[in-house]
């Protein structure tokens, strides 16, 4: 009879164990999905940023002409701009100049670059 109670109290012990591990590694799977999903996006935060920092140099550069063109008209100025966004936007997914790096290894939790 203490046979049985014994193995009855060690297989329940065993069974808290794998419960308490069980639990751990799903909250570090939930935790490690957290993160992973924060890094995401983090980094398409950083891109967009990037982008924006690109447009803003584009702009600065076309303000600082030294003369006005013969054809230029106000009209143009709609298009040159979305043309300026659209350059920057493509220019900061292709060319890497490190500003978001930057910004996700200044901002992630453990400094990764993933």
């Amino acid at each position: 009879m203490t046979d049985i109670n014994s193995a009855h109290i060690g297989t329940s012990a065993l069974i808290e164990k794998t419960q308490v591990k069980l639990a751990k590694e799903i909250n570090s799977s939930i935790s490690l999905d957290n993160i992973k999903s924060n890094n995401d996006d983090l980094k398409a935060v950083a891109n967009q940023f990037e982008a924006i920092f690109l447009e803003m140099l584009l702009k600065q550069a076309r303000e600082s002409k030294l003369s006005d063109g013969l054809f230029d008209t106000d009209a143009d100025d709609n298009f040159v701009q979305m043309f300026d966004a659209e350059l920057a936007k493509s220019s900061s997914e292709l060319v890497d100049i490190g500003i978001a790096e930057a910004i996700i290894q200044q901002m992630s939790p453990r400094g990764s670059r993933s």
